[in-house]
């Protein structure tokens, strides 16, 4: 099982017209931003090792280990200097609800983020390299069901102050892509340091990484409408493609462009 030594992302249909992306990684001086991903995050880690932080706690996952965040849980990662392999799956919410009967707008817990079992580890690498859907989604909801227990909670962050609520909306959306997140301050009739402390409180970063973020996790939806990269860099606040790119790079591991290449990839696939 040969992984290029730079990063590369494929899609794999699924039945009812969802798909899993698969990142297959192998180079050793990849470095993740703290960010999130609106699916699942299912890795098997096959050589060497990544050391990653998940909702403010370091974890270390060696080779034989399986991975496993919720959607919407913010992380950083970086991988060991030599030797380094693993695959990550991300699965879309709505095929997981469907598959283990969740509620709409609530997800299972994990039991746990990192746990050894080579076998499976193994298995999902394998299944995903030759694209077998069919195979990837059996050993998925064998992996969720497992280390999901019986307590719901929300998919997304469950709200908190309206004030700030009201911020992050904003800040998600299109329009907003162009304001600076301080000028939020005066809207809310409070100084830049209260409004810096409240966000901060509420979300777990600064408002200019949520903004950040915020468009980043917008420009992808957009490459998946079928935009292009150019566009979408503009669209999304950007101050150039290059600046896009090396920001978009940093939190999904591969450029705009390659990710649109997978893309269309499996649309001609399917």
């Amino acid at each position: 099982m040969n992984f290029s030594a730079t990063s590369h992302v494929i899609g794999l249909p699924m039945e009812g017209g969802a798909q899993i992306e698969a990142m297959f990684a192998a180079d050793p001086t990849a470095r993740f931003e703290l960010h999130w991903h609106a699916e699942w995050s299912v890795g098997a880690i096959l050589e060497g090792r990544c050391e990653f932080t998940c909702a403010g706690e370091r974890h270390v996952a060696a080779a034989g280990d399986i991975v496993l965040m919720a959607p919407f849980m913010l992380h950083t990662a970086g991988v060991s200097a030599q030797g380094f392999r693993m695959v990550m799956l991300y699965v879309p919410h709505g095929w997981a609800a469907a598959r283990l009967a969740w509620p709409p707008g609530e997800r299972g817990v994990p039991r746990q983020r990192v746990w050894k079992d080579e076998r499976a580890a193994r298995a999902l690498a394998a299944a995903a390299q030759s694209e077998d859907g069919a195979d990837v989604a059996s050993l998925l909801e064998r992996i969720l069901r497992a280390q999901t227990g019986k307590e719901r909670v929300p998919v997304e962050r469950p709200p908190g102050d309206a004030r700030v609520e009201a911020v992050c909306e904003a800040l998600a959306t299109e329009d907003a892509c162009r304001i600076a997140p301080a000028s939020f301050a005066q809207r809310l009739g409070v100084s830049r340091e209260h409004f810096h402390r409240l966000f901060r409180s509420a979300v777990g970063m600064t408002p200019a990484h949520y903004a950040r973020l915020a468009r980043i996790g917008r420009a992808k939806a957009l490459l998946r409408e079928g935009k292009a990269p150019a566009e979408v860099a503009a669209q999304c606040g950007f101050v150039d493609q290059a600046h896009f790119s090396r920001w978009f790079r940093r939190c999904f591991g591969v450029t705009p462009g390659n990710y649109m290449v997978s893309r269309q990839r499996v649309e001609r696939a399917a």
